[in-house]
């Protein structure tokens, strides 16, 4: 962690890495699949989804097989971060849905409007730009109560894509 700290991604992975074998080494899958997510992270740092990707994808059912439903719903939000930094947006699409379900079902409100700025980010690099504000919109939604930047964009999104009545 301290490497990470530090801003010094590739020892970090590295370091996370080593760790990861270690508790793999141990039999502890769970503390594994940490450190797998905190390595898929730096790598995405990096520039590196594709190997991030390998890193992180089966974590998701780490968490899952011992009840753990936010750090799934991280691991998967990882994945689709880890798949879009791969250039696989459909598939990162289609994770980042799947970790706003979980979020939404583990009342994890900031998690869940985090996920939506990625979702937000994702859709404005596919050319989607309603989607994206609807996506944001969603974010905006989440936070407690608005302060005044977010009231003020709250009321642009909203006018701005309101659709004409027929």
């Amino acid at each position: 962690m301290a490497a990470y700290r530090r801003g010094d991604l590739a020892s970090a992975s590295e370091g996370f890495a080593a760790a990861r074998s270690g508790y793999r080494l141990a039999g502890d899958e769970r503390k594994a699949a940490e450190m797998a997510n905190n390595q898929c992270v730096a790598l995405v740092s990096l520039g590196r989804g594709a190997e991030a990707v390998s890193v992180v994808q089966d974590t998701a059912a780490v968490f899952a097989a011992t009840r753990d439903r936010i750090m799934a719903a991280k691991a998967t939000g990882n994945l689709a971060s880890a798949l879009e930094a791969a250039g696989r947006l459909e598939e990162a699409a289609t994770a980042y849905d799947r970790a706003l379900k979980d979020f939404h079902a583990a009342g994890d409100r900031a998690s869940e409007a985090e996920t939506w700025q990625a979702l937000s980010r994702l859709q404005l690099r596919r050319g989607d730009a309603f989607g994206a504000a609807a996506s944001a919109q969603a974010a905006l939604d989440l936070a407690p109560k608005p302060g005044p930047v977010r009231r003020l964009l709250r009321s642009i999104t909203g006018k701005a894509f309101r659709l004409p009545k027929a």
